[in-house]
């Protein structure tokens, strides 16, 4: 897994104090990389051009240092937005000017990107990390101009404003949070670190010995992007084992019972020795305490199931983990009163809870009573509408909390989980202060996990590998039941949300990026095939 840091100014800041490297070769180092890239990139130097498009600030200055850099070996012009206000931009504006490279006024500059062709470069370098705010409505029909060129496109440290739509960014000495949103995934392309001429480690790690922290620093939440390399897949690696060696995942049926199947099926592909549909709704259990009889329930007798698949009207003794929530189109007491029953008489609880168990004003209080459980495994596996939801109900139910994290009921709208990494941050934090045992799996472009460790200390997790072909009914399905496959064969939670989400991401890719018609059930057979 790599770091990935919400503050990367402060970073480098940090990490020029301690090792005395001017600013200026930074940029330099910035400018190498990205000069290093386009060139391996392009088939033809001779025939080939470059346009720059350059801000007043140091992502600017990276600009003019790499015209400089590209001088002689393409065609290199630079637009200037307005004249650089940092001090070693105006350095870089100033070298390129007595070079004799092309600098043109933002006038020409539309004109300019409109005769780039495919095999040709335009390269973002007109705002940062440091952007705030709203753009002109010069600037943003000049990123509109650059949006439909021909070009091969690149950003420079970070796509600007997160309007330009790059098909490369080339970040500079870390992952920054920014590159994280939904809105980002969307304009970033394939991100690149470039060093800035210190190893990563030594950049990324300025202050590492005890002394050096501050209290800021170690109060801040550790981030981390996950890499295929840290899944833990279940291979049966015991020659003696037996089905019972593999858990038992008990998946309660909703009022949808298609979702529990797929879920049930997932599990059970997954690794879980045993797997049971919990079809409580069945007509044969309709009664007086059956707080739940007005739900209408299309029977299990509907669908095809798996042989392998056993269905049972209570949850099995020998069940490890229990899902419930997949294809519940609203909270069930029966359901949650289940669940809390089998915590009473089992020492090694575990739930995954979705979908209409999350979205009730029931749902606080439910959490409470499984959070009394000590180091009991609640894994909740929310989209951002249910996440939503779920906030506004939780801060409802305890204002008081809510009051010392300076939230309130409104803070969590779906756009803003969306768009703002910070905010989703937040929200697991509030979530999981309140409910120590809950591990948060946050599911959207770019998945994001919160979880507290055995010390208390909070970290995100962030999945980016999913791809806009998962956005289809039942997919969400199967990853429940994955990840309760996992819990029911002894996993954490953290290791149980980290492995089936980006195992399902991965999954997602061999179906194809872009695919329409990728469904659960292709989805089920590319599980059956790679393990």
């Amino acid at each position: 897994m790599i770091s990935v840091f919400a503050n990367p100014s402060e970073l480098e800041k940090q990490a020029k104090e301690k090792y005395a490297i001017p600013p200026f070769l930074m940029m330099e180092n910035a400018a190498r990389k990205m000069a290093d890239f386009i060139i391996s990139r392009l088939s033809s130097f001779r025939d080939s051009s470059v346009l720059i498009i350059c801000g007043k600030g140091n992502n600017g200055g990276d600009g003019y240092a790499l015209a400089r850099l590209l001088q002689g070996t393409l065609n290199v012009s630079i637009i200037c937005i307005e004249a650089p206000s940092a001090k070693e931009a105006a350095v870089q504006y100033e070298m390129c000017r007595r070079l004799g490279i092309k600098i043109h006024s933002l006038e020409k500059a539309k004109k300019l990107c409109k005769e780039l062709s495919q095999e040709d470069f335009l390269i973002d370098c007109i705002y940062g990390t440091g952007f705030h705010g709203e753009l002109s409505s010069e600037i943003k029909e000049l990123i509109n101009t650059m949006n439909e060129s021909q070009a091969k496109k690149l950003a420079c440290d970070i796509p600007s404003a997160l309007e330009f739509c790059a098909d490369y960014t080339i970040t500079m000495g870390s992952h920054k949070l920014q590159l994280f949103s939904d809105k980002a995934k969307n304009v970033c392309g394939e991100i690149i670190i470039a060093s800035l001429g210190i190893s990563n480690d030594k950049f990324q790690n300025p202050y590492n010995e005890v002394s050096d922290i501050s209290e800021t620093q170690q109060s801040a939440t550790d981030i981390y992007l996950i890499e295929a390399s840290d899944i833990k897949l279940p291979l049966r690696k015991k020659r003696a084992a037996h089905k019972g060696t593999y858990g038992h995942t008990s998946v309660l049926c909703g009022d949808k019972a298609g979702a529990a199947i797929l879920s049930a099926t997932s599990a059970m592909l997954f690794g879980s020795g045993l797997t049971s549909i919990i079809d409580y709704f069945s007509e044969n259990q309709q009664s007086e305490d059956n707080t739940d009889s007005d739900i209408f329930c299309v029977p299990l007798s509907q669908f095809k199931i798996s042989p392998s698949l056993m269905i049972s009207d209570s949850i099995p003794k020998k069940t490890t983990c229990i899902s419930a929530g997949s294809g519940f189109s609203q909270y069930s007491k029966t359901a949650a009163k289940q669940i809390i029953n089998w915590f009473d008489n089992y020492d090694s609880q575990a739930v995954v809870l979705d979908a209409g168990m999350l979205t009730s004003a029931e749902t606080p209080e439910f959490l409470f009573r499984l959070n009394k459980f000590q180091n009991a495994r609640i894994l909740l596996t929310p989209h951002l509408g249910e996440l939503a939801t779920l906030l506004k109900n939780v801060i409802a139910k305890n204002p008081e909390a809510a009051k010392q994290f300076s939230i309130n009921e409104n803070d969590f709208s779906v756009s803003e989980l969306s768009n703002s990494p910070d905010k989703k941050i937040l929200a697991g934090k509030f979530l999981t202060t309140l409910y120590p045992f809950t591990t948060i799996i946050m599911k959207s472009a770019n998945t994001f996990i919160a979880v507290r460790d055995s010390s208390n200390k909070y970290k995100i997790y962030i999945i980016t590998d999913g791809t806009q072909s998962l956005a289809k009914g039942g997919s969400g399905d199967i990853l429940a039941g994955m990840t309760a496959a996992l819990l029911a064969q002894g996993y954490n939670a953290k290791d149980s949300a980290i492995t089936a989400a980006e195992y399902h991401a991965l999954l997602s890719q061999k179906i194809g990026t872009e695919a329409y018609n990728l469904s659960p059930e292709k989805l089920l057979a590319e599980l059956e095939l790679n393990m």
